[in-house]
C-alpha cells in the first residue's frame, strides 16, 4: 500500500538525518540574489534592494508581446545595437528569458543573431555570444542546471547566471532587426554598489548548479536541524497539532504522507510568532493541483519519488511555532510526517515564512486576476497557478500577461509577456509537461470535463519581487484582458509586518506653491506642460499634471524627511513619451543614485522610477537633492528631460501625508481608478 510505503521511507529518513544535530552556520553575504549559498539566507529581507523586470511587452497593452521587424522593442539603437536593457548604478540580472517561434511552436534561437553585455561603462562587452551559446550548456558559465534550452524548457530558453555589475549594465542584439523574439530581464536595483563584484564569466558557480541538481531530495546540508516523526490519524472536522516549538528557530523540512485522495481534504495549518500564515489544503500549498502527467518536484516544494509531499522553505520564528493539520472530509484518514526544527536564532532582518491561496471558476474580463496582495515588507519566493478555459478547446488563457505593483506605485514593477513566458516556457508549452528545480509544468493539456488546464510553478530564489509597503499582484485574463477563465494561484512569501518605508515629503512641480515651498530651481531653459496620460496595465490608469520639460542640466530643491530616518528612496513621475531620460542625482553635491535610461512609450506615457540613495551620514533631516540631467542615447528624444513630481520615501514611524497625496485609489492591485498628481 502507498501509506505503508510512505511510514517506511519517513522513518529510514528521520534515523539517517536525526545524527546531524550541529548547529549550521549562516553564510554572511549581503547580496539579496546569493540566496543559493545558504538557504537560511533566503527569508532575509535587505534593504536598499529592488527587484525589477524588463520585457517585450507591448507597450499600448495589445496582445503582441514581442520584438519583431517594423514593431521593435529596443531601448534605443547605436550602429548595429539596439538595446533591450540599460541599468545605471549597482545590481545584478538574475534571470534572463527568450523564445522564438513561428505558427505557435517554438523554434532554435538564430545563431546570426549575438546577445552583448557591457558592465561599468566599458565600451568593450564582457560578454559577447550568439543567443543560442547562452542557453545550449556550451558557454561557461552558462552551464546546466542553471541555464535551459526550449527542449529542456518547453519552448523557452531560460538562464539563471547571475550578472552583477557595480556602475551600470547594458544589453544589446546584434542582427535582430529581423528577428521575432519574446525576452525578459529580472534585475536587481540597489542602493549600494559595496561588496557587489562586477561579473568577469570566469565566476565559479559551482554551488549554485549543486544546489538545483538536488530537486526531489533535501537540499539541505547535515546540521540543518533535528528530526520529529510520527503517524497521526485525522478525523472529520478535526485539528491535529503535529508539533508545537517555543523559543526561536527555523522549520527546515516538513515531510507528509497522506494518502493521495485525500489532499483536497486535509488542510496544512503554520502558525510563527502567534501569527497564522498558512491555511490551504495540501493539493495546493504543495503545488500539486490535479494530479497530471507528471508531479511538481521542485528544489524546495512538491512530491518526492515515493510519493511524500515535501517542503524545504526555511521558515523562521522568533517566539514560537505551531504546525497542524485540519481534516475537512466525512471519514478518517492518516497522517506521517517528519518535521525538522534548526534551533540556531534566524538573522534578525527575516521575514515570516506564509502562503496565499486564491481561486475563481471564472474570471471577470477586462480586469486582471489578483493573484495576492500584501501589505507590510517582505518579498515574493514563489508561485503555482493552474488557468482553465472556459470553452472548450480554447486556450487563449495563456496569453495574459502578469503584473505586479508595489509600494503603491500605480506603475507596475514587473510587466510579463504570457503565462508560459513567467514559468520559463513557451508557446503553450509546446514540448509538453515537464519538471526542473526552479520551474515547472506538471501538466499543459489536461481535459477535465471537456476543458483544458494548465498548471505551472516557479521559484524565485534569486529573483523575487520584494516591497515596503504593499505588493499587489494580477494576471491579465486572456490576451487582452479579453477570455474569462477559471483561475487558481499559490504564492509563498516572507513578510515582516510593519512597513519599512513611508512616504514622508513630496514636490508636485505643476504646483507653484509646492515649486517655492520646496526652493525648486532650475538652471538652463524649461518650460512646463500639461500632460493628460495613462500609466501601463490593464485597466490603464489615467492622470493628469503638469510637469518640467528641459534640456541636459541641473535642477535642484530640498525634501524634509523624519530627524531618525536612515534609508532614503527617490520616487519620480516623469513622461515616457520621450525616450531615453538618464540623471544623475546628488544629495548635499555628492552623488546618490542614478535615474537609468528610460524606455520610451507613446500609448502609455506615464512612468514612475525608484531610486535607492546611497548612506547618507549623518542623516539629515533635509535632503539638498540636485538631479542632473545627461544627454540621452543616440536616438529618440535624447535631449528632452521630464518630471512631473519627486517623492520622498524614508524609514520612520508613520507618514506625513493623508491618504489622499499618495496615490488616491490606486492601493489596489488593479490598477483601476486615476492617479491624483
Amino acid at each position: 500500500m502507498v501509506l505503508q510505503k510512505q511510514n517506511r521511507t519517513l522513518y529510514a529518513t528521520a534515523f539517517l538525518l536525526a545524527a546531524f544535530t550541529v548547529s549550521h552556520p549562516l553564510f554572511s553575504a549581503p547580496l539579496p540574489w546569493e540566496t543559493w549559498q545558504d538557504l537560511h539566507r533566503l527569508p532575509v529581507l535587505h534593504q536598499g534592494s529592488q527587484t525589477l523586470l524588463r520585457s517585450s511587452h507591448c507597450p499600448d497593452g495589445c496582445r503582441f508581446d514581442r520584438h519583431s521587424e517594423g514593431d521593435w522593442r529596443y531601448i534605443y539603437v547605436d550602429g548595429e545595437e539596439g538595446t533591450i536593457f540599460e541599468e545605471s548604478g549597482a545590481g545584478a540580472i538574475t534571470r534572463l528569458w527568450m523564445t522564438t517561434g513561428i505558427g505557435g511552436v517554438s523554434t532554435p534561437l538564430d545563431s546570426d543573431v549575438r546577445l552583448r553585455i557591457y558592465l561599468d561603462g566599458s565600451s568593450s562587452p564582457t560578454l559577447d555570444v550568439p543567443l543560442p551559446a547562452l542557453f545550449d550548456g556550451s558557454t561557461p558559465p552558462f552551464v546546466s542546471p542553471l541555464v535551459g534550452d526550449r527542449l529542456t524548457s518547453s519552448g523557452g530558453n531560460f538562464s539563471y547566471v547571475p550578472i552583477p555589475y557595480r556602475d551600470g549594465c547594458r544589453v544589446s542584439l546584434v542582427g535582430a532587426d529581423k528577428t521575432r523574439l519574446w525576452y525578459q530581464v529580472n534585475f536587481h536595483r540597489l542602493g549600494e554598489a559595496e561588496d557587489v563584484t562586477s561579473f568577469t564569466g570566469d565566476e565559479d558557480l559551482s554551488t549554485f548548479a549543486d544546489l538545483l541538481s538536488q530537486q526531489g531530495t533535501d537540499p539541505w546540508p547535515p546540521g540543518s536541524g533535528s528530526f520529529s516523526s510520527g503517524s497521526v490519524v485525522l478525523e472529520p472536522g478535526t485539528q491535529h497539532n503535529l508539533q508545537t516549538i517555543e523559543g526561536h528557530g527555523s522549520l527546515t523540512a516538513l515531510i507528509l504522507g497522506v494518502d493521495p485522495a485525500q489532499w483536497s481534504d486535509v488542510e496544512l495549518r503554520l502558525t510563527f510568532d502567534d501569527q497564522p500564515t498558512v491555511q490551504m489544503r495540501l493539493e495546493d500549498f504543495f503545488a500539486i493541483g490535479r494530479v497530471g502527467p507528471i508531479p511538481t518536484r521542485s528544489l524546495l516544494i512538491g512530491l518526492d519519488a515515493v510519493d511524500n509531499l515535501y517542503s524545504y522553505f526555511p521558515m523562521p520564528f522568533f517566539e514560537n511555532a505551531r504546525i497542524g493539520l485540519f481534516h475537512h472530509g466525512s471519514a478518517a484518514t492518516t497522517a506521517n510526517y517528519q518535521v525538522r526544527i534548526d534551533n540556531t536564532e534566524p538573522l534578525a532582518t527575516s521575514g515570516l515564512f506564509g502562503a496565499q491561496f486564491r481561486r475563481t471558476e471564472a474570471t471577470t474580463t477586462g480586469i486582471d486576476f489578483p493573484t495576492m496582495v500584501l501589505d507590510g515588507h517582505g518579498k515574493l519566493v514563489g508561485t503555482f497557478l493552474e488557468l482553465g478555459a472556459t470553452i472548450p478547446g480554447l486556450r487563449d488563457y495563456l496569453e495574459g500577461d502578469e503584473r505586479i505593483f508595489v509600494d503603491h506605485s500605480p506603475h507596475p514593477v514587473i510587466y510579463g509577456t504570457g503565462v508560459e513566458d513567467a514559468f520559463n516556457g513557451g508557446f503553450y508549452f509546446d514540448a509538453g509537461p515537464f519538471s526542473r528545480a526552479l520551474h515547472g509544468a506538471p501538466y499543459t493539456e489536461l481535459e477535465v470535463e471537456g476543458l483544458p488546464y494548465t498548471a505551472a510553478y516557479r521559484l524565485m530564489l534569486t529573483d523575487g519581487p520584494t516591497f515596503e509597503s504593499r505588493l499587489a499582484a494580477g494576471l491579465e485574463s486572456g490576451p487582452t484582458g479579453n477570455v474569462s477563465m477559471a483561475a487558481r494561484s499559490v504564492t509563498w512569501f516572507y513578510r515582516q509586518q510593519p512597513t519599512r518605508l513611508h512616504l514622508w515629503d513630496g514636490v508636485d512641480l505643476g504646483s507653484p506653491t509646492d515649486r517655492l515651498n520646496h526652493r525648486y530651481k532650475v538652471d538652463g531653459p524649461h518650460t512646463f506642460k500639461p500632460l493628460d496620460a495613462l500609466f501601463e496595465g490593464e485597466p490603464p490608469v489615467s492622470a493628469t499634471g503638469s510637469g518640467v520639460y528641459r534640456p541636459p542640466g541641473t535642477a535642484s530643491f530640498v525634501l524634509t524627511t523624519h530627524p531618525t530616518s536612515t534609508r532614503f528612496r527617490i520616487r519620480q513621475r516623469l513622461d515616457a513619451g520621450m525616450g531615453g531620460q538618464r540623471a544623475t542625482i546628488l544629495v548635499g553635491g555628492k552623488v546618490a543614485g542614478r535615474f537609468p535610461a528610460v524606455d520610451i512609450n507613446n500609448a502609455r506615457r506615464w512612468r514612475e522610477v525608484d531610486i535607492d540613495l546611497s548612506s547618507l551620514a549623518p542623516a539629515p533631516t533635509e535632503l539638498q537633492i540636485t538631479v542632473v540631467a545627461e544627454a540621452g542615447p543616440p536616438d529618440g528624444d535624447s535631449d528632452t528631460f521630464t518630471a512631473f513630481r519627486y517623492e520622498l520615501w524614508a524609514d520612520g514611524e508613520g507618514s506625513i501625508f493623508a491618504d489622499g497625496f499618495e496615490s488616491g485609489d490606486l492601493l489596489a492591485w488593479s490598477g483601476s481608478g486615476s492617479a491624483k498628481n
